[in-house]
């Protein structure tokens, strides 16, 4: 029935296609015909006129015909040339819509006693019209060489007049083919309609009758169980004779019982609460992302610039105590910083939108480097820290030197703030070796305070159990982010004891071994850079700073004249797409979050301008130096980026690479 009701609609769709196609070629003829007589009428006026507009005129009226004739002979080849077809018919003045359907109809029924005949007069014509065209060019020769007598133009409109004679006939001949095909085909359509409907309706009262025997055969059964549960009689069962509504209303009738009843109502209920629930945790996690990262990107914002003004002022000339006082501000700073990008992460990796890198990492530098930045805390504390990776310990592997670092930091960290005397020792060491992925154990002994036994099953949760922790100072943010970060990795972290003469935390991390995993993070592009090379480059080099809060404005102004770049500066993306399109400049430093036109609208902007400003390098300034945001800035088409607060160095160089890159 479905099968005959679709080909039923097929071939009306089919049809009522075709017949727009056969108007259109009649529509198409009137075209022709129109433009043919206007053409000739306008070089009968030239004859007379010797104006130019008039054989213009003339010339332009009989490209419709032309271009017909082009679209015609374009499809008699073999394979026939469709995009020669289109643009034959579009300079014959149809409607583009309808030029599909007219390739489609002259090549499906070009053998067609009708579409024959029509073809033939078409031909015809053209070639009739064809012959005007070297009378017309002796004819317009004459006249602007002014060599033509009043006999001459006579012939020649007497010619002219012959043509369009002989033209008319072939014009009726036209309609009246395209006419007799139209009405052929309508008669033919409109049968196999009739008959598909005849069909169809039969079918249907065939199936409809099948339909009300077993819905009356199955209603009846239904009925008479009713009945008898009526009476409390609820093992009946009625028999099931389809598979239809009727069917899946007898299987339901079989499974109901009062006591069931009232069980699914009540799973509603839950299930109903249930999601409620879910829908308002959802929500709050929501909120609490968004809040999360707006109070980072503003804190760390104002940040950039304090601590930027800070390096700053230790470049300038100062005293020893001035010096102390900066370099305080500094690592304050840098403290601040990394507790935000802390709870950040903690918050990112709870909601599932933390993805680790791969990348070749050294394992000795990354502990390496861990004990180095808290060597100070070391000398203060007047302790000692030492370490030992075992021989067997690969040299390279494949991880996330950040957050392996992140980890490494916070244990470290933890244990020299608990260790008052003695010393900190860090151990790698290889757990398990496969053929694609080396299993790593990290241990980080101190001989501090200890963990007492009944916290040491929270001292991994998270911020909320700090509270609980007053005695050893407030753990819980460091080794929640270690924890948060290890099993991130699929790893593992505990405790390998814990005594008031020391502890010794563990953790377990598996790498791919370099070589076994392709490398497919992104790699801002580097180039060496000789500083003697690039003097000229950075005297002459104009940067556009596109940056809303005016500290930060300020500070990369000093920053970046102090090394000798000529810098302007815009409060929005708005205002720097207009300086953009006045100046020129060789890069430009584009903020994220601005009013008017933000970064990445901005850059998108840029992008699709289409001329050599398009591709001036942009390098994104961001408090959001996440991995999300970082893929965000390369889509919408930035160079590379870096995170605030930046260090003025760093950004130096980035600037300097693009020069050498496009110098």
């Amino acid at each position: 029935m479905a099968f005959l009701i679709i080909v039923e609609l097929f071939t009306l769709s089919f049809a009522i296609k075709t017949l727009s196609a056969v108007r259109s070629y009649v529509g198409g003829e009137g075209l022709w015909s129109k433009a043919q007589k206007d053409a000739l009428a306008h070089l009968r006026i030239y004859a007379y006129s010797h104006d130019e507009k008039d054989y213009e005129a003339f010339r332009n009226f009989l490209q419709v015909p032309m271009g017909d004739g082009l679209a015609r002979a374009a499809l008699e080849k073999t394979p026939p040339d469709y995009e020669m077809a289109r643009k034959g018919f579009l300079a014959g003045r149809n409607h583009p819509d309808d030029i599909d359907g007219m390739i489609k109809l002259m090549l499906r029924f070009s053998e067609v006693k009708y579409l024959k005949q029509t073809i033939f007069y078409w031909k015809k014509a053209e070639s009739i019209l064809m012959k005007l065209l070297p009378i017309s060019e002796r004819l317009h020769k004459g006249i602007i060489s002014r060599t033509i007598t009043t006999a001459e133009t006579h012939q020649f409109l007497s010619y002219i007049t012959g043509i369009d004679k002989a033209i008319t006939p072939m014009e009726d001949g036209f309609s009246y083919s395209l006419g007799e095909g139209s009405r052929w085909f309508e008669n033919l359509v409109l049968g196999i309609l009739i008959g598909l409907a005849i069909t169809v309706e039969f079918t249907g009262i065939l199936i409809a009758i099948s339909i009300s025997q077993g819905i009356q055969k199955g209603l009846k059964e239904i009925i008479t169980g009713a009945e008898k549960v009526s009476k409390e009689l609820f093992d009946t069962r009625v028999k099931v004779y389809s598979r239809d509504e009727i069917g899946v209303l007898a299987v339901a009738f079989n499974q109901m019982t009062d006591k069931l009843e009232h069980t699914i109502s009540d799973l509603k209920d839950s299930r109903i609460k249930e999601r409620r629930l879910n829908d308002r945790a959802e929500a709050s996690e929501k909120i609490k992302q968004v809040f999360i990262a707006n109070m980072s990107h503003e804190i760390l914002t104002p940040m950039n610039a304090i601590v930027g003004f800070a390096v700053l002022l230790q470049e300038s000339e100062m005293n020893n105590e001035q010096n102390e006082y900066i370099k305080a501000i500094i690592k304050s700073g840098e403290f601040l910083k990394s507790l935000i990008n802390n709870i950040l992460d903690i918050s990112k990796i709870e909601a599932g939108n933390v993805q680790l890198e791969r990348k070749s990492i050294n394992i000795r530098d990354i502990v390496y480097n861990a004990m180095n930045m808290l060597t100070p805390l070391v000398n203060k504390k007047a302790l000692h820290i030492h370490h030992y990776i075992h021989k067997d310990v690969p040299q390279q592997v494949l991880g996330d030197e950040m957050r392996l670092s992140h980890i490494l930091l916070n244990l470290i960290s933890n244990a020299i703030k608990y260790t008052l005397v003695g010393s900190v020792f860090i151990e790698v060491y290889i757990i398990d070796d496969t053929e694609d992925i080396v299993w790593l154990g990290f241990s980080v002994q101190d001989t501090g305070v200890g963990v007492p036994a009944e916290k040491q099953g929270k001292i991994f949760e998270s911020l909320d159990q700090v509270r609980q922790n007053h005695e050893l100072g407030g753990i819980g943010l460091g080794l929640s982010m270690a924890k948060h970060l290890v099993d991130l990795h699929g790893g593992d972290i505990f405790i390998k004891s814990s005594t008031p003469d020391g502890s010794d935390f563990r953790f377990l991390l598996p790498f791919y071994k370099c070589g076994t995993m392709p490398d497919n993070q992104y790699e801002p592009a580097t180039v060496a850079i000789d500083n003697d090379i690039m003097k000229d480059e950075v005297k002459n080099a104009r940067i556009l700073v596109a940056e809303d809060n005016h500290l930060n404005q300020l500070l990369i102004i000093k920053v970046l004249e102090k090394r000798g770049y000529q810098v302007h500066v815009a409060d929005n993306g708005k205002i720097a797409l207009a300086m953009l399109s006045k100046n020129s400049y060789d890069i430009i430093l584009m903020d994220l979050d601005m009013p008017e036109l933000n970064g990445y609208e901005a850059t998108e902007a840029i992008r699709n301008w289409g001329d050599e400003k398009s591709a001036i390098p942009i390098i994104a300034i961001t408090a959001h130096a996440t991995r999300e945001v970082m893929e965000k800035c390369i889509h919408f088409g930035m160079n590379d980026f870096i995170a605030k607060p930046f260090d003025a160095n760093d950004l130096h160089q980035k600037i300097m690479s693009f020069l050498m890159l496009h110098q």
